[in-house]
């Protein structure tokens, strides 16, 4: 196994003590943990790339790992904020959602077969918001920072149907940047 994957593997195996970690918080106090416990989360899914690509170790079958990883745990932890009632439940439909539908166009575009996922631009970004989103809130809420009022984070949570239908429209219409 490449040093990318297993770095790309941490994720996979945090994500369930991350989500541990945020249904304890409000009872024991472990905010600060949840708060460790993504940034470690969130810094591999900056360092497999770049591993694997100084490695010279970059494959389809490594990004195809790379983003199930990113998807498990966005849905992961925004299905759970949704479950303790911070976030509305369709904020992780939404990212399921578009999630879905490049894993078909992909599907659809690689002729059904092999060649992995295609990305594009705004759905990396879409991903990176993703992720922002959910390093807000584990700040704001587990951590019990509170920065942003309810209002705010209404109005978060607003954009993240909107980005992701963005990058699904991308999709629809063809312009993909590759």
């Amino acid at each position: 196994m490449h040093g990318a994957n297993l770095v790309t593997g941490l994720r996979v195996v945090l994500t369930p003590v991350f989500v541990a970690a945020l249904c304890a918080a409000d009872h024991t106090g472990v905010g600060v943990l949840a708060v460790f416990l993504f940034a470690v989360i969130a810094t591999s899914d900056v360092l497999d790339g770049r591993i694997a690509r100084r490695s010279g170790t970059e494959s389809s079958a490594g990004r195809t790992f790379d983003h199930f990883a990113d998807i498990c745990f966005l849905l992961t932890a925004l299905s759970t904020y949704a479950a303790l009632g911070t976030a509305p439940w369709w904020v992780p439909a939404a990212v399921g959602g578009s999630f879905a539908a490049y894993v078909v166009d992909s599907w659809a575009r690689n002729g059904h077969g092999g060649g992995g996922l295609i990305g594009s631009r705004i759905g990396h970004a879409a991903g990176m918001l993703n992720y922002t989103l959910v390093g807000i809130l584990v700040c704001n809420n587990t951590a019990g920072i509170g920065a942003l009022s309810p209002g705010a984070l209404r109005k978060l949570f607003w954009l993240v149907p909107i980005y992701s239908a963005l990058a699904v429209i991308a999709r629809l219409g063809g312009r993909l940047p590759q």
